[in-house]
C-alpha cells in the first residue's frame, strides 16, 4: 500500500509517495514562479490558479510511472495562517493572503477577546476580517485555508472539512474542536482532527491519471504541525527540536501547558494529547553569518579542542521569545574574537543551552521531557552538534531519515486510510537515519558551563 502526502509550501509544492514501512516509493515538486504577487509593502499574497497548475504538474510527473499509480490515501499540509474566499463553486474571489502578510493591524486588535489576549496581524481571523471590509465579496462566500483549497480542488466540492491546526489562528476552540461562539460572522469550514477521512479524490483526476487504489482524501494539518510528526516522536515526552534558522520546540504532552507569558503554546495532537511548542530567536542562522563556508574546516578542527573559554548567546538580534520573553534582551558575547575555533564551539554549546533552559522551561510548567529528543533542521548535518546537544541535555538524540511535511502528510494518509491513531502511524513509517546516546565524560564540564550561560541570560531581566 502506498499514501500519498502533497506539501504546498512558500515556494512550490512537493509530492511524496510512501509505502507503509516508510519507503518512499516516489517524489516531484514544481515551484511557483512568483512567491509574492502583491506589490504593497507588507503584503503577502500567492495566486491560488497557480497552486493548482503546480500541483497538477507534479502529480503529472509523479503518475507520468505506472508504478506510482496505485494510491489509498491522500493528504496534504501548507502554510498556518494562509487563507483566501472563494464561491460556491469553488472559483477563488481573491488572492490568498499568505502566513506573513500583515495588513490586517486593526482586525488583529478587535480579534484579541476570540483569541484570549494578544492577536497577530498574520492570524488567519484578522485577515478574513480585511478581506470582508476591503474586497467586494458575496454574502454567501466561503474562507479556506490553503490546506482546504487543495481538498476542494480535489475532491471536486467545497464541502470539505478544515483540520484544527490549520483552524487554530482563525480561531477555534481547541478544548471543543469547534468554532466558538465569539467567532464574527464569517463561513468557515467544519473542524476535524488531522487523520481523519472526509471523501474520495474526484472520479476525473483519478481517470486522467488511471490511478487504481481508492484514493481517499484525509484531513492534512498545517507545516509546521506536519514536521512534528515526522519527526518520530509520537509518545507523551517525546520532543521534536528543531534547530535551523532558530530553535523551535514541540513535543507530547498529557496535560495542557499554561504559561502566562505565551513562551510555550499548545496546539492539539490529533489522538488526543497536547502538544506544547514554542520558537526562540537563537538558532542557526548565527552559524552562516559568522562562519559562512568556513564551517566545515571549523568543526574539524574544534574537534581536537578541549573546550573553550568564550560565552556566546546564538542569535544575532535583540529580543528574545523563549526560553524568556524580553524585548529589550541583548545577545551576550564573552571571549576574544580572533580565535574563531573557540568562537564556533562556543556557538555549539550556546544552542545546546538555550535547548537545555527550554526544557527547564517546561519542566516548570508542569511539562514532562522524555529520555528522547528528535532533532530536525539543518544543523542535524552537524555530527558535532548532535553530539553537544546529547551531552547538555543527557537525553538520546533520534534524527529521522525524512523529517519534511510530505512524509508526514504520507503518513496522516496513512492513519486516516486504517482509521487508527496518527501516532502509531508515525512510529511505523519515520525510519531514524542516526541516534547520539548522551556521553557522561564531560558532564562536570557542561554542567558547570550551562550555569554561568544561564547566569547570563538571566541577569538583569525583571
Amino acid at each position: 500500500m502506498a499514501f500519498l502526502g502533497i506539501d504546498l509550501g512558500t515556494g512550490g509544492v512537493r509530492c511524496l509517495l510512501v509505502e507503509e514501512d516508510g519507503t518512499i516509493r516516489g517524489e516531484s515538486s514544481c515551484g511557483l514562479k512568483r512567491r509574492n504577487v502583491a506589490e504593497e509593502e507588507n503584503w503577502s499574497e500567492q495566486d491560488p490558479d497557480e497552486w493548482i497548475s503546480i500541483l497538477e504538474s507534479a502529480l503529472n510527473d509523479l503518475f507520468a510511472d505506472p508504478a506510482n499509480r496505485k494510491v489509498e490515501a491522500i493528504a496534504v499540509d501548507s502554510t498556518s495562517g494562509t487563507v483566501l474566499p472563494v464561491a460556491g463553486s469553488g472559483r477563488p474571489l481573491g488572492m490568498a493572503l499568505l502566513y506573513n502578510d500583515m495588513r490586517a493591524r486593526k482586525q488583529a486588535e478587535r480579534c484579541e477577546p476570540i483569541f484570549g489576549g494578544a492577536c497577530s496581524p498574520t492570524f488567519s481571523l484578522p485577515k478574513i476580517l480585511w478581506m470582508q471590509e476591503h474586497l467586494d465579496l458575496p454574502g454567501d462566500c466561503l474562507f479556506l485555508h490553503a490546506t482546504d483549497y487543495l481538498n476542494s480542488w480535489l475532491m471536486g466540492t467545497t464541502e470539505v472539512p478544515t483540520d484544527f491546526t490549520n483552524a487554530l489562528k482563525s480561531g477555534v476552540d481547541l478544548e471543543a474542536g469547534d468554532w466558538p461562539e465569539l467567532l464574527p460572522d464569517v463561513r468557515l469550514p467544519e473542524v476535524v482532527p488531522p487523520g481523519r477521512r472526509f471523501g474520495f479524490l474526484r472520479k476525473d483526476l483519478r481517470t486522467r491519471w488511471q490511478l487504481t487504489g481508492e484514493a481517499v482524501l484525509v484531513s492534512g494539518a498545517t507545516d509546521s504541525n506536519a514536521a512534528f510528526y515526522a519527526s518520530g516522536a509520537a509518545s507523551p515526552g517525546d520532543w521534536s527540536s528543531t534547530v535551523g534558522t532558530t530553535l523551535a520546540v514541540k513535543g507530547l504532552s498529557e496535560v495542557k501547558l499554561e504559561d502566562s507569558q505565551a513562551r510555550i503554546y499548545c496546539h492539539r495532537h490529533p489522538d488526543g494529547a497536547w502538544l506544547p511548542g514554542g520558537a526562540s530567536n537563537a538558532g542557526g542562522e548565527i552559524f552562516r553569518r559568522r562562519f559562512g563556508e568556513r564551517l566545515a574546516g571549523l568543526e574539524a578542527t574544534a574537534r581536537g579542542r578541549d573546550g573553550t573559554g568564550h560565552l556566546v548567546y546564538p542569535s544575532v538580534r535583540r529580543g528574545e521569545r523563549l526560553p524568556f520573553a524580553e524585548d529589550t534582551f541583548e545577545p551576550f558575547f564573552v571571549g576574544r574574537e580572533e580565535d574563531e575555533v573557540g568562537v564556533f564551539l562556543a556557538c555549539v554549546e550556546g544552542v545546546s543551552f538555550v535547548e537545555a533552559l527550554v526544557f527547564e522551561l517546561i519542566e516548570s510548567l508542569g511539562g514532562v521531557v522524555g529520555e528522547n529528543v528528535f532533532a530536525t533542521g539543518g544543523a542535524t548535518l552537524s555530527l558535532l552538534g548532535l553530539e553537544v546537544r546529547a551531552a547538555v541535555l543527557q537525553k538520546r538524540i533520534r534524527v529521522p531519515a525524512h523529517p519534511n511535511s510530505a512524509m508526514v502528510s504520507a503518513i496522516l494518509a496513512a492513519a486516516g486510510f486504517h482509521e487508527e491513531p496518527v501516532g502509531k502511524w508515525s512510529s511505523r513509517m519515520v525510519r531514524i537515519l542516526r541516534t547520539i546516546e548522551p556521553s557522561d565524560s564531560r558532564m562536570s564540564y557542561y554542567r558547570d558551563r550551562l550555569a554561568i550561560f544561564r547566569e547570563h541570560c538571566y541577569r538583569g531581566l525583571p
